[in-house]
């Protein structure tokens, strides 16, 4: 009993102590130095800002744990502000104008000054890369306005063009800062700060349009660091917030609404209602198709920080010079009357180009204006001098221009297939193909051979929009393989020669390899010549009129296609007369038909594989009587032994070569044949002399035989035909 009575006694005093000591323990450290709210209130100069930060609701934030930035106003600061502003004392802002005069001051996680120019990256700390930080501040659901004139609720987009809007970013604005260190280290300096803010002293120090004390910063707190700034730092307009209240830009906004969707976003929804008490839908707008979306705050997000190291920019032209580049390019082809939205339902990728021509996925620094590349990997085709504004904006670099941006592709011979409706089925063919991709390059040129959809849907092409796997149609069938022959045939590069006159007379090299020829305004094709009228007329030539450059090389109008002919080339050897003795084909192809190459069934030539290239060197009649008095030919055109018919058959491969070369001035060097020796090794000839009249080839044992020109540069089924005045010796 005695016991139980000191324990009752013992326990308050115990329990005393006990609190004592865990007291001491966990109580807040006297050198501790106190939150920002209370920093900022001991400090005497930051009344309005503390004002602002009660009305906006962050008294408890900035007063209690937390990591934080902070970018405070003095009371001078603040003072110019509300002068500015038209406010007799703090005491008249609102709770809204509060927070975001709070909310802008405030960026995420504590940093000193010397540290706000490294990026925290998914791969740790990267020094001196960053100028950007995310702010506390973002808008919620804003009204936009669609079709016409009727009004929406909406919520912009966190994310790039095509990919969805993400729940838990809620798209925070973000503030720039120009830091003498990371200025210098890429070139910059006060021209390009004063360009985005003219009005503020370029110290090597400033936060958007404010200048940082640097007798007064990396204030210690709590909760974070104090930074001292002379301007109440308010958000920046996103690149589509500004746009809708600047008139002058209308007809290119006008294009880029073109893009935008909206997707009923049931999560905000609730909340707008929730936060407001009315019921709503809001709607979440992006973009498609465009390089990027103007709404977004954040960049790539690629890396959950990548918005500090880099921004996106964009180039805006005025409505003059949107309506002065339509009339001249986008609706060069459309009849009077046509609208740019007409073009957009008609064939969208033509604005498509237009708009990303004028959009940067980097940030664009004005003295770096003229070097920077575009999304499309171009540089500007305006210059300094067309500049009429520049903005640093929430998400990016703003420039309002006097003149478009040129896309390299509405500079191209790809421009009249894409540009022109008449070409419709082309484009679609091409863009499946890829190579509108090289032939809107400007430092390769080529020529462009093009004939209408009307001539296509009569050759048996058709788009069949239903068909995702394969929409052009040949005859019923899959059209792919037919048309991609079709268009190389039709793609002429031109490397680094003039454009062809087509006046005079020559033979070119197609995209793969095949040749075509042109007399006087006509061109020949081996397709062509299969046909009655054995050539396709040219309509008109257009190098580039009216543009601000000329093209890449020149496009073609005929009347017809260019085709590979669907003669096979033995059958090719009768249709030009090898089997009248007055040829200077006849004894070769009487040699020919009589071994186990030929096919009499279908006219083929066994050994030459359908769609690649030949070139047949064909000995004349008198250089073929030449080998059979020489012993390298038998007398007999249809020999009964087998060593002879070996031999005839080796004779004819020797001098038939794998890939083409005209007898034009260009091609020279070795060339392989079909002819292999017993250990299965290619033979090989040299074409050591190649002028425009003048063909010399060699063979393997140092012979050199002439062509004759006049009966050469035949055009054959993928294959071009030349007469020899002598014989190649294979030497087996």
């Amino acid at each position: 009993m005695n016991k139980l009575r000191f324990l009752l006694i013992a326990l308050p005093f115990f329990a005393a102590c006990n609190k004592k000591a865990f007291d001491e323990y966990y109580q807040r450290p006297e050198w501790l130095a106190q939150p920002i709210y209370q920093q900022l209130d001991s400090m005497g100069n930051f009344k309005n800002f503390l004002a602002c930060i009660e009305k906006a609701g962050y008294k408890n934030t900035l007063g209690s744990g937390g990591s934080w930035t902070v970018f405070a106003p003095t009371d001078e600061a603040f003072g110019k502000f509300l002068k500015e502003q038209g406010i007799a004392d703090v005491s008249e802002i609102n709770a809204a104008l509060a927070g975001k005069i709070v909310r802008t001051s405030m960026v995420y996680d504590a940093e000193r000054l010397e540290k706000l120019s490294d990026n925290f990256s998914a791969r740790g700390w990267v020094p001196g890369v960053a100028f950007r930080r995310r702010t506390v501040y973002y808008d919620f659901v804003e009204t936009d306005t669609i079709g016409d004139g009727k009004t929406i609720k909406i919520i912009s987009t966190n994310r790039r063009p095509g990919v969805a809007y993400v729940p838990s970013d809620y798209n925070n604005k973000h503030i720039s800062y120009f830091f003498k260190d990371y200025m210098s280290s890429r070139s910059l300096g006060a021209a390009d700060y004063n360009a985005f803010f003219p009005g503020t002293e370029y110290t090597g120090l400033n936060i958007a349009d404010a200048k940082i004390d640097p007798d007064r910063s990396n204030i210690l707190a709590e909760n974070g660091y104090i930074h001292i700034v002379d301007k109440v730092l308010l958000p920046q307009k996103s690149m589509e917030q500004y746009l809708r209240e600047r008139p002058e830009y209308s007809t290119f906004k006008g294009i880029l609404d073109l893009y935008a969707t909206y997707t009923y976003n049931a999560d905000v929804s609730h909340r707008y209602e929730v936060l407001t008490g009315k019921a709503d839908s809001v709607f979440t707008k992006g973009y498609l198709d465009l390089g990027l979306a103007l709404n977004n705050e954040n960049y790539a997000k690629d890396d959950a920080n990548d918005a500090q190291v880099n921004n996106f920019s964009i180039t805006v032209p005025d409505n003059a010079a949107v309506a002065d580049y339509a009339q001249r390019v986008l609706l060069r082809y459309y009849p009077a009357g046509t609208t740019l939205k007409d073009v957009f339902y008609n064939n969208s990728t033509i604005l498509t180009e237009f708009v990303n021509a004028h959009l940067y996925n980097t940030q664009l620094w004005p003295s770096r204006f003229n070097v920077e590349q575009n999304f499309q990997g171009e540089k500007p085709k305006v210059s300094t001098a067309n500049i009429r504004e520049t903005k640093l904006l929430s998400n990016g670099a703003f420039y309002g221009i006097n003149a478009c941006q040129s896309a390299n592709v509405f500079q191209s011979v790809y421009a009249n297939v894409l540009l022109d409706p008449k070409y419709r089925l082309t484009q679609i063919a091409l863009q499946r193909m890829g190579l509108h991709l090289t032939l809107k390059i400007p430092t390769i040129r080529y020529m462009m051979i093009l004939v209408a959809d009307d001539e296509l849907h009569r050759m048996g092409f058709e788009y069949d929009a239903y068909n995702t796997t394969d929409p052009i149609r040949f005859n019923g069938g899959n059209g792919s393989p037919a048309m991609a022959a079709f268009l190389t045939l039709n793609i002429i590069p031109l490397d680094n020669d003039p454009i062809p006159d087509l006046s005079g007379r020559g033979i070119l090299e197609s995209y793969t390899g095949e040749y075509v020829k042109y007399d006087n305004f006509k061109m020949y094709s081996s397709g062509t010549m299969d046909s009655v009228v054995k050539y396709a007329a040219v309509d008109s030539v257009y190098t580039g009129a009216g543009l601000s450059a000329s093209l890449n090389g020149v496009v073609v109008y005929t009347n017809k296609a260019l085709r590979t002919s669907a003669t096979n080339i033995a059958d090719f050897f009768k249709s030009i007369g090898a089997e009248t003795a007055t040829s200077p084909f006849y004894r070769f192809f009487q040699y020919l038909v009589n071994t186990d190459m030929y096919s009499a069934s279908d006219g083929k030539i066994n050994g030459i594989e359908l769609g690649l290239n030949y070139t047949m060197l064909v000995p004349n009649n008198a250089a073929i009587a030449q080998a059979v008095t020489n012993g390298d030919l038998p007398t007999s055109t249809k020999p009964g032994d087998q060593a002879s018919k070996d031999r005839v058959k080796r004779f004819i491969q020797y001098h038939i070569l794998k890939n083409s070369f005209a007898i034009d001035g260009k091609k020279t060097g070795l060339f392989e044949t079909l002819c292999r020796n017993i250990e299965g090794e290619a033979q090989s000839v040299t074409v050591v002399l190649n002028q425009p009249d003048q063909l010399a080839v060699q063979d393997n044992l140092g012979n050199v035989v002439n062509a004759d020109v006049v009966n050469s540069n035949l055009l054959g089924q993928r294959t071009l035909v030349h007469s020899l005045n002598g014989y190649l010796k294979n030497g087996l």
